[in-house]
């Protein structure tokens, strides 16, 4: 008998810390279980050097970019360019930042080499490791991308070797030659999503 007791009396005490710990996730004291599932499985947003996120104003990256900076402006587009070339990897690089309507857009690293094959391949080998196999796309989008902030900056028939990778949120990476002895990363903004047979759908931009 008083060993039925205690046992009802331990399935009372269970019944009853599940329905605390339930009411408890309920009142937000605890997390629940799809609460964490959420949080864990949340995609973070792309973030750039120093901090530097998409849709960011001039203003706000100038304060996170602590190299010195010179300005360009067209009637939509601002150009932010370093005025001393910066560090990535082991390299030198020209960084350039694009706005469309004074919101960071495009970023993109341009390389000048004389070695640039070597150079060229350890950096699609880099950025392979951290966004996986790239997939080979056309001179024509790169182009087309450019086009809007340096018309007739890059010579179609000079753009080749282009490689793309997607990030988890959707910005998309390109490595390219755009020149003999030159080629860039660029950096895109999610909202300016890729197109079949070169352009973008700028998605009410």
């Amino acid at each position: 008998m008083m060993r039925k007791m205690m046992i009802g009396a331990l399935v009372i005490l269970v019944m009853l810390t599940v329905n605390l710990c339930a009411g408890m996730a309920e009142s937000g004291t605890i997390p629940s279980i799809r609460e964490t599932i959420q949080t864990e499985t949340e995609v973070q947003p792309f973030s750039f050097r120093g901090g530097i996120q998409w849709n960011m104003d001039m203003e706000q990256v100038r304060l996170l970019e602590n190299s010195p900076m010179e300005e360009r402006k067209s009637t939509e587009w601002s150009i932010m360019i370093n005025s001393e070339p910066v560090t990535v990897s082991r390299f030198s690089a020209d960084l350039v930042f694009m706005f469309y309507q004074n919101q960071l857009k495009m970023i993109t690293y341009e390389f000048q080499s004389g070695t640039t094959t070597l150079n060229f391949q350890y950096l699609l080998g880099a950025l392979s490791s951290v966004y996986g196999n790239s997939t080979k796309t056309e001179g024509a989008v790169i182009k087309g991308m450019m086009d809007r902030i340096y018309p007739d900056r890059y010579r179609g028939d000079w753009i080749r070797e282009g490689h793309m990778w997607t990030a988890k949120d959707g910005t998309h990476v390109f490595l390219y030659y755009f020149s003999t002895n030159a080629y860039a990363i660029l950096y895109t903004s999610p909202e300016l999503t890729v197109q079949s047979g070169g352009g973008y759908d700028v998605n009410g931009l």
